[in-house]
């Protein structure tokens, strides 16, 4: 879902995690995405946007999966979730108010596996009529 077609899919009531790089982040980092823009979250947290929620280390945002994150207590993330929704929604979706540079166009970034998934084996069988579809 990284084309400009399924902005409507990513309303502030949305917001989902990945990982992303662009030209102007060229290592691969934490972001969201609401609407065409896609959120870099490091960014967003030396700006200042997720001061006071506790737990969240600086830096966990830079890293190249979001493994760390995903560890966090469930309360954390919603607090982040929260702070994205509160910076951007103002009765309609606006990202301006984030750190400057923060933001890319979707058409400009380039998506990456989000997790790192190590220490597994096994075997899935799936029907044949089954359609998967990741993205």
């Amino acid at each position: 879902m990284s084309s400009p077609d399924y902005s409507h899919h990513f309303s502030v009531h949305n917001v989902p995690f990945g990982i992303a790089s662009s030209k102007s982040h060229p290592e691969a980092q934490g972001v969201t995405r609401l609407g065409s823009s896609v959120i870099f979250l490091h960014d967003c947290h030396t700006g200042g946007l997720f001061e006071g929620i506790d737990g969240l280390a600086l830096g966990i945002f830079s890293q190249n999966t979001l493994n760390e994150f995903a560890a966090l207590p469930k309360s954390v993330q919603q607090q982040v979730r929260k702070a994205i929704q509160n910076a951007c929604h103002d009765g309609k979706l606006d990202v301006s108010k984030l750190p400057e540079g923060s933001t890319a166009d979707i058409a400009d970034v380039q998506m990456h596996m989000p997790v790192r998934v190590g220490d597994f084996a096994g075997t899935v069988l799936l029907p044949l009529s089954l359609d998967i579809t990741l993205f």
